[in-house]
């Protein structure tokens, strides 16, 4: 933004905003699956939803996985979306969770796209350009673009979440998105010393 010289701001008139609408106004508005409020409008180029709640969630990924194996890459993964368009939340941001399973370890991949990750619940490793990077419930990580990397879930009986947020939305609005599978090894990366 500062080298397009398009940083702008306004500061408020008031030390503190003063609320026009009940606290979670907008999850009981937009945030019900597949229904849209009659007569209400959204102009923004953002999602009208500002909180996405985890427990629905972490529901909804458990839903998934009673009928689905989901990604290799993934596990069962979920894009949160702006509620009106079904894109991103946000123009040049997206968001997403992803759930694996008691056990489970993905395959490696790397992708055109920056990523940065929190684990949202359990533990776990990630390897990273054949370095292994372990973690547990609120640490973050990133995943540089192009970057090989893989996840193992680090328990045989808990589930493993992990929230993300990425630039792929402008990395895909530019044509620039490609992906590679990692081809050796099961698709399993080398650990390095």
């Amino acid at each position: 933004m500062n080298a397009l010289d398009a940083n702008f701001y306004e500061v408020h008139p008031e030390l503190a905003q003063v609320r026009t609408e009940p606290v979670d106004a907008s999850t009981s508005t937009w945030g019900q699956p597949a229904l849209r409020p009659a007569g209400q409008d959204w102009s923004h180029r953002y999602s009208p939803l500002l909180r996405y709640e985890w427990a629905k969630t972490y529901e909804a990924l458990n839903d998934y996985a009673r009928v689905s194996d989901g990604s290799r890459f993934d596990g069962i993964h979920f894009d949160y979306v702006n509620p009106l368009t079904g894109g991103p939340v946000m123009p040049t941001i997206g968001a997403a969770m992803q759930m694996l399973r008691p056990g489970e370890k993905t395959q490696a991949h790397r992708q055109v796209g920056s990523f940065v990750y929190q684990c949202a619940k359990g533990s776990g490793s990630a390897v990273i350009n054949g370095r292994r990077f372990d973690f547990c419930e609120r640490d973050i990580f990133c995943v540089p673009s192009w970057a090989f990397h893989e996840f193992a879930n680090g328990s045989q009986t808990e589930d493993m979440c992990l929230f993300s947020f990425h630039d792929l939305p402008v990395i895909r609005a530019l044509g620039l998105y490609r992906e590679e599978a990692y081809g050796e090894n099961s698709g399993h990366q080398p650990v390095l010393g």
